[in-house]
């Protein structure tokens, strides 16, 4: 079945061929200097704001490995003044360093359309993902396994690799991707309505309050007010769905993006484990979300989300309590999206 799609596409700023300057091959040193001065160019990372463009340059450090230099802003409509870089603007930045990857170092034209079908992201310290005074210098270490067909085209890849913040490490992740022409994905989800179309209908509910879950801005709370069900620990909500949102909604989309649903998932799992512990939703922060995307979220359906929550444990190497939960996200009788989230007492 395709894939929930984090990765989207926008109209390239070109005719459709990859006509971006590849940057110059380095040796393998993984040392390699970066440029921070000012961002790629948005087409080559499938965004519609210039304001949404963390990534700012990159380099082959050898034949399969590669380096990806980003920025975040220390204010951001997602970020909300908390103490850390928010999980989901660094889910971006590690989309983001992907898509460059494939287009400025692996030829992959412009109009292709990227398609995740699973990401592991496991933050591996907090203390690196505190806000200072001035942006944190991201460095993103990638190794790519690319599958080409005979033609010698590359149709996805495997990836793992690591986020080093200020020189500091602090996540660590894989995942895969499959890559289409836009003629394949048109006539993929050619028959499915988008916003555009006179009979589309978007699913409205209300949001819960964002102090319910971890939220601080009410933009920024995309499930309903979580209720509890039978077995202790479970809790379900809906999913609240903008599409003028300026960040999840960068740009038109046919589906419900993964990036959204990993944000949702993060909301019902802060709220769940808030209410199951007893604890302030605000001290609660995400240790690392793991995902399968083996189905389209449909915007005009009802999409439910549902979680249990697990009991606290030790965690050693982050030095803090967390707690699993494993969150479905839901589409009539069609499990869409599997996640697992690790939420960790941390602030």
């Amino acid at each position: 079945m395709p894939a929930s799609t984090p990765v989207s596409t926008v109209e390239p700023d070109t005719s459709g061929r990859n006509t971006a300057e590849p940057a110059t091959a380095q040796p393998d040193s993984p040392e390699v200097e970066l440029s921070y001065d000012a961002t790629v160019p948005r087409s080559l990372v499938h965004r519609a704001s210039i304001a949404e463009v963390f990534v700012t340059d990159s380099a082959r450090t050898g034949e399969d490995t590669f380096v990806v230099a980003a920025q975040l802003p220390r204010g951001h409509l997602i970020g909300e003044n908390s103490p850390l870089y928010d999980f989901t603007l660094l889910v971006e930045v590690v989309r983001q360093a992907g898509v460059l990857i494939a287009h400025r170092h692996l030829e992959v034209n412009l109009e292709s359309v990227f398609v995740f079908r699973n990401l592991r992201l496991r933050t591996v310290a907090f203390e690196p993902l505190r806000i200072g005074r001035r942006p944190a210098d991201l460095r993103v270490t990638v190794d790519v396994r690319a599958r080409r067909n005979r033609a010698g085209r590359v149709q996805g890849f495997t990836f793992t690799g690591d986020v080093l913040v200020d020189g500091r490490p602090a996540l660590t992740g894989e995942g895969g991707l499959l890559i289409l022409s836009r003629a394949a994905y048109r006539t993929l989800r050619g028959r499915r309505r988008v916003p555009d179309h006179p009979g589309f209908l978007l699913p409205r509910f209300t949001a819960a309050e964002p102090a319910a879950v971890g939220r601080r801005d009410a933009r920024n709370v995309f499930v309903t007010h979580p209720v509890a069900e039978g077995e202790e620990g479970s809790y379900s909500a809906q999913l609240v769905v903008d599409t003028g949102h300026p960040h999840v909604f960068d740009h038109p989309l046919d589906h419900v993006p993964g990036h959204l649903q990993m944000e949702a998932a993060r909301q019902l799992a802060v709220a769940s484990v808030a209410r199951r512990h007893g604890v302030d939703p605000y001290s609660l922060v995400v240790a690392s979300i793991t995902t399968d995307f083996t189905d389209y979220a449909e915007l005009d359906r009802i999409t439910r989300l549902r979680a249990s929550v697990e009991n606290f444990r030790w965690d050693e190497e982050l030095g803090t309590f967390v707690t699993a939960v494993p969150v479905e996200a839901v589409q009539e009788t069609t499990v869409t999206t599997a996640m697992r989230l690790e939420v960790a007492q941390w602030v």
